[in-house]
């Protein structure tokens, strides 16, 4: 609980601003240094979408959903239902209100709450956890939780330990008193082995590794 309550004050207070990366509502020099420096964020959203495919026969979590940027393209291509999840209320106000705004409430849901905590009805045949690990100290319940929920295939992204910005990153995110963890592709190998998954794809993607993680 202490966890979710730390998350939740961060990502209320950044809410917007971790909005405009994707909206580009900002000013002209900071949209292009959102293009050379924060790429891969665009990168593995498109890759996630693609690797989603067929995206009309399925139904997805989205594990921290922010603002609803894959939930609600999902849920526009067609998703069976989508259901995303997150500790911040200012997130989750934003996704309701952009849902009823584009008149797809009948195939979103989203709600206030911490992976686990949240008890659905049933498994989802894809889970995305995009930016999610980055934040938590312990991953492995997180992992193992995420696998219970997951029919098919997990889709989740951790920070490389040796990069560039790693240092430039936990420093600045260190002043607004917000850990950040990184990671190797041996130690996300076997985090994902102990949460039981059974088949690991690990793509790297500048200072990001982009992993799909198969149940069976």
């Amino acid at each position: 609980m202490k966890r979710m309550l730390e998350q939740k004050d961060f990502w209320d207070a950044e809410s917007e601003r971790f909005d405009a990366i994707y909206s580009h509502k900002k000013s002209r020099f900071a949209v292009l240094l959102d293009k050379s420096f924060r790429w891969v964020m665009y990168r593995r959203f498109e890759f996630t979408l693609k690797q989603s495919e067929p995206i009309h026969a399925k139904t997805f979590l989205d594990v921290g959903c922010g603002t609803g940027r894959y939930s609600l393209e999902l849920a526009r291509r067609g998703a069976v239902s989508v259901v995303g999840i997150d500790v911040s209320g200012r997130m989750i106000k934003v996704c309701n209100r952009r849902a009823k705004k584009e008149n797809i409430e009948d195939r979103t849901r989203f709600i206030l709450t911490d992976i686990m905590e949240y008890e659905p009805d049933e498994a989802f045949d894809i889970c995305i956890g995009m930016g999610v690990l980055d934040y938590i100290k312990n991953p492995l319940p997180t992992l193992t939780r995420i696998r219970g929920l997951t029919r098919e295939k997990a889709f989740l992204s951790f920070p490389v330990l040796w990069s560039w910005r790693t240092l430039p990153r936990k420093i600045r995110l260190g002043l607004k008193r917000c850990p950040v963890y990184f990671y190797t592709r041996r130690r996300i190998y076997g985090l994902l082995a102990d949460a039981g998954f059974k088949r690991i794809i690990i793509k790297k993607m500048g200072p990001m590794y982009f992993v799909i993680a198969f149940r069976e």
